[in-house]
């Protein structure tokens, strides 16, 4: 297993190292482990209104304007 060492302030640590043993935790490694597969699954997950939008694009049910058309209106 690699290891990442990263610096929290101690009011932060303190409350990791808390709530990992509220939550059952073996300890604040696999607290924070579990909180940053969370975020990255979070992270990666497709935003649900920008593929509702994509998708109405595509089917035509939106008007596009070309990015050139955009900047020339604003320049």
């Amino acid at each position: 297993m690699a290891r990442l060492s990263v610096d929290v302030p101690d009011g932060l640590k303190q409350d990791i190292e808390e709530t990992a043993e509220r939550k059952n935790f073996k300890n604040a490694s696999e607290y924070i482990r579990q909180a940053l597969r969370e975020k990255l699954r979070e992270d990666n997950e497709l935003d649900p209104e920008l593929l509702l939008r994509a998708l109405k694009v595509k089917q035509g049910d939106v008007e596009t304007v070309d990015i050139d058309e955009v900047i020339e209106k604003y320049e």
